[in-house]
């Protein structure tokens, strides 16, 4: 009975959330930031965009109510041979911040930088989605994700 009242409480806090995997590809390396909100001056206040600082590699993103969304970040290759690093980000709903995280998005996949040499390389990209900016008001968390196809160590 009580996971049942448990998986109701879950299905009504997520609301309109669109269905997404909770678990990462293999292979595929997160890290996580919680959302710090920009207020507008509008009457009433809302929040006008979401900055996320993940504390690795100097990356970054953010999230507006229009659903435009941009990650930048540096990725980092070890050894001589090749790979292609593709850098994302998705974004949840935690209770706080980014703890018990609901993904409403799988990772949105915006950079593909081929790498070799030791090299390390700033990714930067972005894209829009209208329905993340609906949800502007309930998305705590981002996650940035790196996946590499190739010589990945």
């Amino acid at each position: 009975m009580k996971r049942l009242v448990a998986m109701l409480a879950a299905s009504l806090f997520a609301g309109a959330a669109q269905a997404a995997d909770q678990g990462l590809a293999t292979g595929d390396r997160g890290v996580t930031a919680a959302a710090q909100p920009t207020y507008s001056l509008d009457q009433p206040p809302g929040i006008n965009r979401l900055d996320f600082d993940f504390r690795i590699e100097e990356t970054r993103a953010w999230l507006n109510k229009e659903g435009d969304f941009q990650v930048k970040g540096w990725v980092a290759h070890v050894g001589l041979l090749c790979a292609t690093y593709r850098m994302g980000v998705r974004f949840g709903i935690g209770s706080p911040g980014c703890l018990n995280v609901n993904w409403v998005t799988d990772p949105y996949f915006v950079t593909s930088e081929f790498q070799c040499n030791g090299a390390r390389v700033q990714h930067s990209g972005g894209d829009t989605y209208a329905e993340l900016g609906e949800q502007i008001g309930r998305i705590s968390c981002a996650e940035r994700v790196v996946s590499c196809s190739g010589n990945c160590r």
